[in-house]
């Protein structure tokens, strides 16, 4: 029968291991950030592993561009980013969490393409 000084050891040490996995899992996520371009090379967007747009640049192209197409292809190359964005995120935490987690449920169900009705 183990002591209670070695129950507490054991849960010490995978007290420690977890904080390890989520200090690596914190920086993969802080280094994820998703840059993408339009294909026609107009746009480029930049956004964090959460899908905030923390980028946007216009090639000189722009400028021809009516701004309703300008948006549309920036809202395009957003959506096209966002979607990237999280399934490098969804990686990166089924790493942590395991793939059949159900808090990896809970996150993928944040993280997979939304279907248009």
């Amino acid at each position: 029968m183990r002591t209670p000084e070695e129950i507490m050891q054991d849960l010490d040490a995978r007290v420690a291991q977890i904080q390890e996995q989520a200090g690596r899992a914190e920086q993969a996520l802080a280094d994820s950030a998703t840059t993408l371009v339009s294909d026609d090379e107009v746009v480029t967007v930049t956004v964090n592993a959460g899908g905030t747009l923390t980028g946007l640049d216009f090639s000189p192209q722009a400028r021809g561009m009516s701004g309703r197409g300008l948006a549309d292809l920036v809202l395009d190359t957003y959506n096209r980013a966002v979607e990237e964005s999280s399934q490098k995120t969804a990686q990166i935490m089924s790493g942590l969490l395991g793939a059949d987690s159900e808090a990896m449920g809970v996150i993928n169900s944040f993280t997979q393409p939304r279907q248009e009705p």
